[in-house]
């Protein structure tokens, strides 16, 4: 399975990693690997993203990578002796624990990947810091928040703000994201004369029924369905200059994909003083481009080996960090702007349907990463 990836924020998402960020004297060249691996104190926030470098299109500005798949992904804690055997999920191009999967503050976590044809990788020990509490967070509008070059324009959305009381002890250090719950209405569109059967979306058979029929089926949720949303972007800070003080600072932006009601589950990790370092590398790397015209940087280098091959150049982080959660339900009743995702329409009750459309809804699905059938908690 293949996957572009953008260089701009994307790059993000495909280089995290190394215990001493360097700039490497060498191109990203065909087949190098990278290896993404994070391990959290919460519920679906684990994960594994392992790809292979394919080539460069020059006039897409970006690389192709092929998503490696039936690897043999373990968590390996050394505190314990615990190994955690990661899933593949071909779909989304990620490795997924259990879904009830945590880890503890204090533990130490070690990553190994070997892949289909025996090659082997491990990264460097990790020990997970303590919590560092949110004391609150906000929400403020802005019409024109953020510049968003596939739009061409500034787009509105909500920045938010964290109030937060650093411990007294330095060399404290914060990364913060967030995902978001959006309860679903529609849980299942079939395109292109397509509609519902068993599970799927399967064609008309039949060319001059398919003439006589809207152009696309949606299909209501048959229960209550939440979809999931990542924040891909970095924002980090270090206790350098603040050590002991409470502090504001905004931290992310919410954009408006739509108007629907949001909740927004905040993390606050504590993270080691060498990723900390990484990430300010790789943040700077990315503000200082020029946008997605830009020439790529030089890959930095992470925290994972080849144990095997000492001459192989690995991207990627292993990185385990505990968060503090914050959670903020909003209202998005009122905003005139326009959303950058416009919801489906439902196909109109007018609309011609076929006799043998007897189905009107569809499943929320099994729960997943990016689909939930479980209120989130702070949901009402």
């Amino acid at each position: 399975m293949k996957s572009r990836i953008v260089f701009g924020v994307s790059l993000i998402i495909l280089f995290l990693g190394c215990t001493n960020p360097t700039t490497p004297e060498f191109d990203i060249k065909n087949g190098l690997m990278s290896v993404e691996a994070f391990v959290s104190n919460f519920e679906k926030s684990t994960y594994a993203k392992i790809y292979r470098l394919n080539e460069f299109n020059a006039g897409l500005n970006s690389y192709v990578n092929v998503f490696e798949e039936k690897a043999e992904v373990r968590f390996i804690n050394s505190s314990t002796n615990e190994e955690v055997v990661l899933v593949e999920d071909v779909e989304n191009e990620i490795y997924l624990p259990p879904l009830d999967f945590v880890a503890l503050e204090g533990d130490t976590w070690q990553l190994y990947v070997r892949l289909q044809n025996g090659t082997e990788y491990t990264s460097t020990p990790e020990t997970m810091s303590n919590v560092v509490p949110i004391v609150n967070s906000t929400l403020a509008y802005d019409k024109e928040l953020e510049f968003v070059a596939s739009e061409g324009k500034f787009v509105p959305g909500h920045q938010i703000t964290v109030n937060v009381t650093d411990p007294s002890i330095k060399g404290n250090y914060y990364y913060w994201t967030y995902r978001t719950f959006e309860k679903n209405t529609i849980c299942v569109f079939c395109p292109e004369y397509n509609f519902f059967r068993d599970g799927m979306c399967v064609e008309y058979t039949d060319p001059e029924r398919a003439q006589n029929v809207p152009p696309y089926f949606t299909y209501f949720c048959e229960s209550d369905c939440w979809q999931i949303r990542y924040n891909n972007r970095v924002n980090i800070l270090a206790d350098e200059f603040i050590n002991g003080s409470t502090f504001e600072l905004p931290v992310a932006n919410l954009l408006l994909y739509n108007k629907s009601k949001i909740l927004i589950e905040l993390q606050q990790y504590s993270i080691s003083a060498s990723a900390y370092k990484y990430f300010s590398v790789l943040k700077d790397i990315v503000d200082d481009s020029n946008g997605l015209n830009a020439p790529p940087p030089a890959a930095l280098l992470g925290n994972i080996i080849n144990p095997n091959d000492e001459e192989e150049v690995v991207l990627g982080r292993f990185t385990v960090a505990a968060a503090s959660l914050n959670r903020i339900l909003l209202s998005r009743d009122g905003i005139e702007e326009n959303e950058l995702e416009p919801s489906i329409i439902p196909l109109p009750e007018s609309a011609p349907i076929p006799e043998d459309r007897r189905v009107y809804e569809a499943p929320c699905y099994e729960e997943s990463r990016y689909l939930t059938y479980t209120e989130p908690e702070g949901w009402n």
